[in-house]
């Protein structure tokens, strides 16, 4: 048995002849971590969060919590003495209840002094005004705001969230995730999200899982997996880049025909002279329009604080940059913008 405070140890779940679930590990070291599970809607992230609450039994491999065995191929806690909140994406209210009446449900199976005052979650997650109303009443970002209510004040060894801010505003939600990560790190909830929000993830988590078909393809800091994803199939999942091809000419250095020579450091070595996919994130590379490497702009997307140009190299290669939108000249389409020389990656990642 490990020291670590949760853990799933090579689980695997299967229904209808399919696997939901293939050889997933990870670890929670410490209680109070927040983990984030990241991947696309129906590929196993919830069936990995009904494995862990006990409403699936696991064909194969180990789920322990706290240093007890919660479920392996003989052993199976039912969900109601595990001890772990489960708030699904759906609205999943007591409908004979009014909204405090469903969120005191959680608060009273708490035994022990309350480390998070339910007054408090009711006023962070701005449910004064729906307190006597009923589930049919309200909006579906009030029902989900109302269930995670629930979850946070029963205060569990672990809590799990599934989708829980996929139905609040927009112009809310940042608001809900800083609260949330407070709240959640003051108390020491040892907490798994899962979301389809990569911005989410990186914000709420320690660690992040990716989950693509059923299998954690990578469980790393949010930072690492943002700039050193590990596999092709991340980098296509988190759209935040582009592949292009280019030849290794030194430990520090390599070659692409379009943008010239590309100097930084290895996230891996390659041998001098290896054929690769090199990754281009939209932070890579610099606007200079007094640079002699001119690509074409073929789209311009204005995020706010920031434009993504797509630009086209003389390969017709589609390359993502990134540029503050207070600079000076905003480039149009068909427009050249000039790329900064010499090109400097910090992380080279390669494939």
């Amino acid at each position: 048995m490990t020291n670590n405070f949760f853990e799933i140890e090579n689980v695997s779940f299967a229904a209808g002849g399919k696997n939901k679930v293939n050889n997933v590990s990870l670890k929670i070291e410490n209680e109070g971590e927040i983990v984030c599970l990241l991947g696309p809607s129906g590929i196993g992230k919830t069936t990995i969060l009904r494995t862990i609450a006990g409403l699936e039994k696991i064909n194969k491999g180990k789920i322990n919590l706290k240093g007890r065995t919660l479920s392996s191929q003989n052993i199976h806690i039912e969900p109601e003495n595990r001890n772990i909140a489960l708030s699904f994406q759906e609205n999943s209210l007591f409908p004979h209840y009014n909204i405090e009446k469903n969120i005191n449900l959680g608060s009273d199976r708490v035994k022990d002094d309350k480390k998070i005052q339910t007054k408090e979650v009711i006023n962070f997650l701005n449910l004064n005004k729906i307190l006597n109303k009923f589930p049919h009443e309200i909006s579906a970002g009030e029902a989900q705001r109302a269930s995670l209510a629930r979850s946070l004040v029963s205060q569990p060894d672990l809590l799990m969230l599934d989708e829980p801010l996929s139905n609040v505003d927009q112009s809310f939600k940042e608001e809900i995730q800083v609260e949330l990560k407070q709240i959640l790190t003051n108390s020491k909830i040892t907490t798994i999200i899962v979301t389809h929000d990569s911005y989410e993830a990186f914000y709420l988590g320690s660690k992040c899982g990716i989950i693509l078909d059923g299998e954690l393809k990578q469980y790393d800091d949010p930072y690492n997996v943002y700039h050193l994803p590990n596999s092709v199939e991340i980098v296509n999942f988190l759209n935040r880049g582009i592949l292009i091809p280019a030849e290794v000419t030194s430990p520090k250095s390599l070659e692409n025909e379009d943008l010239g020579t590309i100097t930084g450091n290895f996230a891996r070595p390659f041998p001098i002279g290896s054929k690769v996919k090199l990754l281009i994130q939209p932070e890579d590379l610099q606007h200079d329009d007094a640079s002699n490497l001119k690509l074409e702009v073929v789209d311009r997307k204005f995020r706010g604080s920031n434009f993504i140009y797509t630009l086209k190299t003389l390969s017709n290669k589609l390359i993502p940059v990134f540029v503050h939108s207070h600079h000076i000249h905003q480039h149009e389409v068909d427009e050249k913008f000039g790329i900064k020389r010499p090109i400097h990656i910090d992380h080279i990642v390669c494939f």
